[in-house]
C-alpha cells in the first residue's frame, strides 16, 4: 500500500492540472465572495455538474429533482440504460429525461408519488432536501440501513442514539436523512432543525454532492491481512501491505491455567507453521511489521477466562512471554504487536474486556527494547438476540488500541431452522451493506475513524435448491474460493445483485445435477463496502485471510489491494 500511494498521487497531481476548474470557465452568476463558489468549481472540476452555458451556472436557481438524479447517476459511474418500459408514468420514453432516470431506477435510485393510480417523479419540481438526502441514500446503496433506522432504532431517535440532533424528521423518512447527515451530505439549517420541505439551489447541491464525492474517492490508507492456515500461496500479497497479523496461537482457559498455544496439539490449527521464517524473513525485508494474532473462542473459555481476575493476568502474561522470547530458526522475536481476536465474549464480560485489554495494554507500552502495537478485533452485532449484543465498550477499546478491526462478515445464519422449503435464503446475505454501515457507524461514534479498519472475508456460503428455486436443505455448505471460480466459470451459472443487500449471488449446477445458490462477494460488491467505509470516514481494510483472496482473472479483489 506504501508503494501504491506515491504512485496515485503523482497521477493525481497530474490530472488536477490538466482538468479546467469553474474560474476558468468563466460563471458571471457566481456572486464575489460566495461561500461556495469553491464548492461549484470543484463540481465542475470533478464532472458531477455543468452550467446552462459558458457564462452561466445557475447558482441561486433551483435544484429539480431530475437535475440532482442526473448528477447522481453522473456521480456513480453508472452504464446508460434505456428500458422500453416507463418507470413513471409522467416520464414517458419520448422524455429528456428518460435515460437518466431509468439508469437510476435500475440501480435502485427510485421516488414516486402516486396520484389516480399513476406513479409520478415529477422531474421538473424543485427538490427538497428530505428527497435529496433519500435519493442520495439509495444511490450509494444504503436503502436497507435507512430503513432500519426508521423501524427498529427509533426510539426516540435523537436522544437515544445520538445520530442526528433534529426534532423535525419527517415520518418514514427518518431513516435516510441520519444516513445522509451521518456521511456527511447535508447539515441542519439551525442545531435542532433540518428543514426536510425546504429546496436547495444548485450551488448548495453542489456542494453537498461534492464532499460525497470527495469522501467516495478518497485512498484506502492502510491495509493490514491476516496470514493463518494454509496463507503461504499468497505470501507476496503480503509483501506490499501496511501490516499483516499471524494467526499463530490459541488460547485456552480451563477454570485453573490460561494456555496460550502455539503449536498443532490438540488440533491447534491456529499454529506456527514449519517454515515460518520465510514468512517472517519476507515481511521484515520488506518493512511490513508483524503481529502474533492471539485467537480464542467459547470452546476455549473466553467468557469464563475474562470473569477471572486469574485468568486475566495468566493470559497477559502468557501474551508478553510470546512477543518477547527469541525464536529458534530466526534468533530474534518477529512481532511488533499483538492482535487480539477474542470470540464469543458475551455482553456479561463488557467491563471485564476492557480489564484484560488495560492491563496487556499497559505492559505492551512499558516493554523495555520497543513499545509493541495493540490492534483489537470486534465482531459485528446484527440484532439484539446476538451474544455481542452490548458486549463492546468501543470507546475504552479505542481509548486502548492501535487500531479496532471490524469484523465485518457472517452476517448470515447457520441454519434456517423454521425453513423446510421457500426462497429464506435470498435474504440471508453473508454480506448486507445495511448491516455493515449500522455496525460501522456505532463504532465510530467512539472510535477516531482512523483507527478502524474494516475487514473482508472471502467466505463464500451455498444453500441447496430444486429446479423451482426452493429451499431443499436447511443448512448451507462453504465454497472455497477454488471452487467458486471454477463454478463462476461455468457457463450455465446464472449470475446476479441483490439490490437490497448490495452483494452478488450466483446459481450454479454440479456435476451431478444438483443446484446452489450461492452468495458471494464479487468487485462491485467489495467496492460498494468499502465505498460505505470511506463514507463514514474509515479508510483502512483487512483481509481475512491471505491465501483465500479471489485472483483469478474472471473474479479477483484486485481493486480493494491497489
Amino acid at each position: 500500500m506504501k508503494k501504491w500511494l506515491s504512485c496515485l498521487t503523482v497521477l493525481a497531481l497530474i490530472i488536477g492540472l490538466m482538468v479546467p476548474s469553474a474560474a476558468a470557465v468563466g460563471y458571471t452568476d457566481i456572486p464575489a465572495g460566495s461561500s461556495l463558489s469553491e464548492e461549484v468549481r470543484k463540481a465542475v472540476d470533478y464532472g458531477l455538474m455543468n452550467g446552462y452555458n459558458t457564462i452561466k451556472f445557475g447558482y441561486s436557481d433551483s435544484m429539480t429533482r431530475a437535475q440532482f438524479t442526473a448528477v447522481l447517476v453522473r456521480m456513480m459511474g453508472w452504464e446508460t440504460e434505456t428500458p422500453d418500459t416507463p418507470t413513471y408514468d409522467d416520464v414517458p420514453v419520448t422524455h429528456t429525461w428518460y435515460s437518466v432516470l431509468e439508469t437510476a431506477a435500475a440501480n435502485g435510485v427510485k421516488d414516486y408519488t402516486l396520484s389516480g393510480g399513476n406513479k409520478l417523479f415529477r422531474p421538473g419540481d424543485a427538490i427538497t432536501r428530505a428527497e435529496m438526502s433519500k435519493l442520495l441514500v439509495q444511490a450509494v446503496g444504503l436503502e436497507a440501513a435507512a430503513g432500519s433506522l426508521n423501524y427498529n432504532r427509533m426510539t426516540p431517535y435523537s436522544e437515544t442514539l445520538h445520530h442526528t440532533p433534529f426534532t423535525d424528521l419527517p415520518e418514514g423518512n427518518e431513516g435516510y436523512i441520519s444516513v445522509a447527515y451521518t456521511i456527511g451530505m447535508t447539515k441542519g439549517i439551525t442545531d435542532t432543525t433540518f428543514g426536510p420541505n425546504l429546496t436547495a439551489t444548485r450551488a448548495q447541491a453542489a456542494a453537498m454532492l461534492v464532499r460525497i464525492y470527495e469522501k467516495m474517492n478518497v485512498d484506502t490508507d492502510f491495509v493490514h491481512g491476516f496470514y493463518a492456515i494454509s496463507s503461504y500461496s499468497q505470501l507476496d500479497l503480503a509483501e506490499n501491505m501496511d501490516a499483516v497479523s499471524a494467526g499463530w496461537s490459541r488460547m485456552t482457559w480451563d477454570g485453573e491455567t490460561a494456555l496460550l498455544s502455539t503449536t498443532s496439539v490438540n488440533g491447534n490449527e491456529y499454529a506456527i507453521p514449519s517454515g515460518y521464517g520465510e514468512v517472517t524473513d519476507t515481511l521484515a525485508e520488506n518493512g511490513v511489521p508483524l503481529n502474533l494474532c492471539v485467537y480464542m473462542d467459547a470452546s476455549g473459555g473466553v467468557a469464563e477466562l475474562l470473569a477471572s481476575e486469574a485468568g486475566r493476568a495468566q493470559a497477559v502474561d502468557q501474551i508478553i512471554h510470546e512477543l518477547t522470547v527469541s525464536y529458534k530458526t530466526i534468533r530474534r522475536n518477529p512481532y511488533s504487536g499483538v492482535t487480539i481476536d477474542f470470540e464469543g465474549i458475551g455482553s456479561g464480560n463488557r467491563e471485564n474486556f476492557v480489564t484484560f485489554l488495560s492491563q496487556l495494554s499497559a505492559q505492551l507500552k512499558d516493554l523495555p527494547d520497543r513499545p509493541l502495537s495493540l490492534y483489537v478485533c470486534v465482531q459485528p452485532v446484527p440484532s439484539d438476540s446476538s451474544v455481542y449484543w452490548n458486549a463492546y465498550d468501543y470507546q475504552s477499546i479505542g481509548a486502548l488500541a492501535d487500531k479496532v478491526i471490524l469484523m465485518a462478515h457472517d452476517y448470515d445464519p447457520r441454519v434456517l431452522e423454521n425453513y423446510q422449503s421457500g426462497t429464506y435464503y435470498e435474504h440471508c446475505a453473508t454480506v448486507p451493506l445495511g448491516g455493515i454501515y449500522l455496525d460501522l457507524r456505532d463504532v465510530i461514534e467512539w472510535v477516531e475513524p482512523e483507527k478502524v479498519v474494516l475487514a473482508f472475508s472471502a467466505r463464500n456460503i451455498a444453500w441447496q435448491i430444486d429446479e423451482d428455486g426452493n429451499l431443499v436443505s436447511r443448512t448451507p455448505v462453504s465454497v472455497s474460493t477454488e471452487t467458486t471460480a471454477k463454478r463462476l466459470a461455468q457457463r450455465d451459472t446464472v449470475k446476479g445483485w441483490s439490490q437490497a443487500n448490495q452483494q452478488s449471488y450466483a446459481i450454479y449446477t454440479t456435476e451431478d445435477g444438483s443446484r446452489y445458490f450461492l452468495w458471494y462477494q464479487d468487485g462491485r460488491s467489495v467496492q460498494q463496502e468499502l465505498q460505505t467505509a470511506k463514507l463514514l470516514g474509515v479508510t483502512g481494510i483487512s483481509l481475512w485471510r491471505l491465501g483465500t483472496i479471489p485472483q483469478s482473472n474472471g473474479w479477483n479483489w484486485n481493486s480493494l489491494l491497489t
